[in-house]
């Protein structure tokens, strides 16, 4: 009995410097992860300023309570002005014919750190690459803006000449 309790005691010990180093790194994993979040969502921003109001994540759930009832659980991470803000929105609502429906929305800026501790480092950046992927209509609006000015440049082209011809006429 003697030595288990010897090994038990050295374990412990070992355990103790162990939690407390992992409690730690977590720490340090987390204000990394918020850097670097923030990091991200500046290149993101600086890229593609035509942005506003981009749903990183949003999650909803439906439950239904009866027939024609049910509530509604949401949970969305938002990111506007210019990605200079982050906004975290619960909204808890309740809809239905038997009852009354409701709705309660609590919403407030969040940090970087907040936010990966809510929602994760990896499911933000999952979020924001699903948001860049949906903006490929960015390559359409380039190509629709480069047909533009050529048909500008054109014009700007054909209307020099007719005032350089017209102005040899007058004199």
């Amino acid at each position: 009995m003697a030595s288990s309790l010897v090994e038990l005691n050295a374990l412990l010990d070992s355990f103790v410097p162990l939690s407390k180093k992992v409690s730690i790194a977590e720490i340090k994993v987390l204000e990394k992860e918020a850097e670097a979040l923030d990091k991200i969502l500046a290149r993101v921003w600086m890229l593609m300023p035509c942005l506003y109001d981009c749903h990183i994540i949003n999650r909803r759930e439906l439950v239904p309570t009866g027939a024609n009832s049910g509530f509604a659980v949401s949970n969305r991470l938002t990111l506007f002005d210019g990605g200079s803000h982050r906004f975290r929105s619960f909204v808890v609502e309740q809809w239905g014919t038997d009852s009354p429906a409701f709705e309660i929305n609590d919403s407030k800026d969040i940090s970087c750190k907040d936010a990966i501790q809510t929602y994760g480092f990896d499911a933000i950046c999952a979020g924001l690459a699903e948001m860049l992927k949906c903006q490929c209509n960015v390559d359409v609006e380039y190509g629709n803006l480069q047909t533009r000015i050529k048909k500008i440049d054109s014009l700007i082209q054909v209307l020099g000449e007719k005032f350089k011809a017209e102005c040899r006429m007058e004199a």
